[in-house]
């Protein structure tokens, strides 16, 4: 056989192998094995996760009171604030003179016999809430010891639709304890609005007896707080006041609106004040800021409560709002390009890749929860394309930098020849 007819022959067996390798890879993948070599790989992780909104704001209060004057009262004669002054509840805010001064007194008279009957009212109820309590000493008292553990349920079904009842919680699930604190918080809740309501009767008696002495009734304010606006003229409201609590209020779009709910966690940025203070979306009553129209979307005007907002927080600062729409704490975590749809490909400690499918939760930016069928540490494949086939062996390509004399010592005498036979003995 000459030259030329011999590499015809090699070109032929060479072509002939290349064929029918590519036909096996190409028509059945079971025929041949496959090893992937792996790249990237991590661990799922534990984290937190929060979904977040950030929207700008502007610092306002959190609730605004209005004074108002009737002329029906008599005439306005003057202010007794200024705007900016800070005033605290019982403050005098403006003067009047009265004009009929029996009508002004059967007013009086009238107001502190009102309060008073809101006074016998909670009174009577007080009475009621400690009766309950002590029905509920005797119930546990006369009960067996073991039902009178105070951590166990309340078995008198009637005694706790009782207390139920008036104090309007469900306290199925409560332990005697709790329920017993509940009832005595409820009884200390209406003790403090006994004393007020008595202040304000005695506030009444005292403006009724004053007319005998002098026809000028002075009108002192009920509330905590700042004076925001005095009236240039007899207008109503005559006085604006804006409490000591801060709020954030920011405007949200059609969608944002849906999303954002009250109570939500939000973190609020001041630059002017350098800090930040937590918050709590208020409420998303879902009520345009404007009349809406067909030109122009319509912005959602939602508050949040700030928590002890120092003295370098003022009205009118702007400021940024972090909302937590959505959240997942202590979470199993993975990279968001490790998955193929709901597939993660795992990496056993055997050298196999285990394909894994998963439940979904939360995604935030490129981390996705992942909460079935796969624990926290175990290894993965960052990228689904470096899997040629699962449930087939896989190889990391060696780092060199790694191999170092300095590493053998970190294995024993044994692990070493072991390593070493199993590199150089033929396997069968």
């Amino acid at each position: 056989m000459d030259h030329s007819k011999k590499w015809i022959t090699a070109g032929i067996l060479g072509l002939l192998f290349v064929g029918i390798n590519l036909y096996f890879i190409k028509q059945d993948l079971l025929l041949i094995d496959r090893t992937s070599i792996v790249h990237d790989q991590t661990t799922a992780q534990t984290e937190d996760l929060q979904e977040i909104l950030v929207k700008d704001g502007v610092i306002h209060t959190a609730t605004e009171q209005h004074v108002y004057f009737s002329e029906q009262l008599g005439m306005f004669t003057r202010f007794l604030v200024e705007e900016g002054q800070v005033i605290t509840s019982g403050t005098p805010l403006y003067e009047y003179d009265v004009v009929d001064l029996e009508e002004q007194r059967l007013l009086f008279d009238s107001e502190a016999e009102q309060i008073r009957s809101e006074i016998n009212a909670v009174e009577s109820y007080i009475s009621e809430l400690e009766t309950l309590e002590r029905q509920l000493s005797d119930a546990t008292i006369s009960s067996s010891s073991a039902d009178a553990n105070p951590t166990s349920s309340l078995d008198d079904q009637e005694l706790l639709l009782n207390i139920e009842l008036e104090v309007g919680i469900d306290i199925s699930d409560a332990t005697i304890d709790q329920t017993r604190s509940l009832l005595n918080q409820q009884i200390g809740e209406q003790e403090a609005s006994v004393g007020r309501l008595e202040a304000q009767e005695a506030k009444f008696k005292s403006l009724s007896e004053g007319l005998e002495e002098s026809p000028t009734v002075q009108v002192e304010s009920d509330f905590n707080g700042k004076i925001a606006h005095l009236s240039e003229g007899v207008e109503n409201p005559l006085i604006t006041i804006y409490s000591d609590n801060l709020a954030s209020q920011i405007l949200l779009t059609d969608e944002e609106a849906l999303t954002v709910l009250a109570g939500m966690k939000t973190s609020v940025t001041s630059p002017v004040a350098k800090s930040t203070v937590n918050g709590a979306v208020v409420a998303n009553p879902q009520l345009p800021e404007q009349e809406p129209t067909t030109e122009e979307k319509s912005l959602y005007s939602v508050d949040v409560d700030l928590q002890e907002p120092g003295p370098e927080w003022f009205i009118g600062q702007h400021v940024v709002n972090e909302i937590v729409t959505d959240e997942a704490l202590g979470a199993t975590t993975v990279p968001s390009i490790s998955l193929d749809e709901k597939r993660l490909y795992t990496l056993t400690p055997t050298g196999m890749i285990q394909p894994r499918i998963v439940d979904l939760g939360l995604r935030v930016e490129d981390r996705q929860e992942v909460y079935s069928n796969i624990e926290p540490a175990e290894w993965l494949v960052i990228d689904p394309l470096q899997v040629e086939r699962f449930n087939s062996a896989y190889i990391t390509p060696m780092t060199v930098d790694r191999l170092t004399t300095d590493n053998l010592g970190t294995l024993g005498k044994r692990s070493s020849w072991k390593h070493v036979l199993l590199g150089v003995l033929p396997k069968y």
